[in-house]
């Protein structure tokens, strides 16, 4: 359950993609190995007892368990290693039943975590509510599927599968679950202090108290109160340094506090992974650091081979880098209105309020305007953002 659906509730799983809208970005340059001993990549040692079941997976096709079961590790990979690829190998390796309109359930379980995580969010409902009405007492489907509805801002439906994880999943589960919502509701506090409650009854387990941990991080950060957060985050961190969702995090709070260079050292030797290069870069430019221009160059390479390669957009992170590297306002806006549209997380209004802050058009962020007055959210870092918005 926590390598899948979970772990959207601390954010919807990045696609390492940065694409930007109407923008023919120019093709970072092939490089063509100049004898056949020079090494392109350095991949992991793969599992002798995975191969020998890929290896029975093509002698038996139609193994729908198997399949699921090598789907399912790729997946898991995927989250603990930000790495979009092995999403492209969970797809293939159930490309038997993908495109089927009703696949068994658990091929269609997964296929809904895999479009969530590469934001097709549409596609990943229509699976989730159909999974749930074949198999209702699902917990990883309605954990999921909180996830999109939270991240789509339907509410209600989030609420929903969050009340039936009540009856489905251990306690913290579930109130890891209600907490984000509640304090999008402007109950921060108090959503804090019962999750907070739900994590020292779960302390038996600990990969349950560990991710619980990141969201209590972020129910902090929304209070205002970044130490307590980069407390959290440090836990978090020194219990699973390849944490990459909370490494990112710590690295905005010590932004928040103003030490880019703590925040860049934090992300140095992770720049494989782009949630973190795109940090350290900003990092290291508002740092003066000796890196900034070779990370600069680095993060524009990325973005030219995504948009070489048609990869489907997330475009917060692009927006981030265009407004804190590359100064340009009025770009870093469009990214970050084209990400609205998409996805309605905090991250996102945030930084669609820094972004029309930073280009001088206050028309720009009244979606956000709208979407805080009506959900009643009280975030600092979202009412430092809006500043004179208002």
């Amino acid at each position: 359950m926590l390598a899948l659906g979970a772990v959207g509730l601390a954010a919807a799983l990045t696609a390492a993609a940065f694409v930007a809208p109407n923008q023919a970005a120019a093709a970072a340059r092939a490089y063509v190995p100049a004898k056949p001993t020079d090494v392109v990549a350095t991949v992991p040692r793969r599992d002798p007892r995975e191969v020998a079941e890929r290896q029975a997976l093509a002698q038996a096709p139609d193994r729908v368990e198997l399949a699921v079961a090598l789907a399912r590790a790729d997946i898991g990979r995927a989250r603990s290693l930000s790495d979009p690829r092995y999403l492209g190998r969970a797809q293939a390796t159930l490309g038997r039943w993908w495109a089927l309109p009703e696949p068994p359930p658990d091929v269609l379980l997964l296929r809904a975590t895999i479009e969530q995580s590469l934001h097709d969010f549409r596609a990943a409902r229509v699976d989730l509510d159909r999974l749930i009405a074949i198999r209702p007492d699902d917990a990883q489907a309605h954990l999921t599927r909180a996830v999109v509805a939270t991240v789509t801002a339907d509410y209600p439906a989030a609420r929903a599968s969050c009340d039936a994880l009540g009856h489905l999943a251990p306690p913290v589960i579930a109130e890891a679950c209600r907490a984000p919502l509640d304090a999008l509701a402007g109950h921060a506090a108090d959503a804090y202090a019962r999750l907070a409650r739900a994590i020292d009854d779960a302390r038996t387990d600990e990969s349950l108290r560990l991710w619980a941990t990141t969201t209590l991080a972020e129910l902090a950060i929304q209070r205002g109160d970044e130490p307590l957060a980069a407390s959290h985050l440090r836990a978090v961190l020194a219990a699973d340094p390849s944490d990459a969702y909370a490494r990112a995090a710590l690295a905005d709070v010590l932004e928040q506090e103003r030490d880019p260079a703590a925040a860049s050292a934090l992300c140095a030797g992770f720049e494989q992974i782009d949630n973190l290069l795109v940090r350290r870069a900003i990092a290291e430019h508002r740092a003066h650091g000796p890196e900034a221009d070779a990370l600069a160059r680095m993060m524009h390479d990325r973005i030219a081979a995504a948009a070489d390669r048609g990869d489907r957009v997330h475009m917060r992170e692009e927006a981030m880098f265009v407004l804190a590297v590359d100064g340009d306002a009025t770009r870093a806006l469009a990214l970050a209105t084209a990400n609205w549209d998409v996805q309605k997380e905090l991250a996102d209004a945030r930084l669609l309020a820094e972004a029309a802050t930073a280009a001088g058009d206050r028309a720009a962020a009244a979606p956000v305007l709208a979407w805080a007055a009506a959900t009643g959210v009280v975030d600092a870092r979202l009412e430092s953002a809006l500043g004179d918005l208002r």
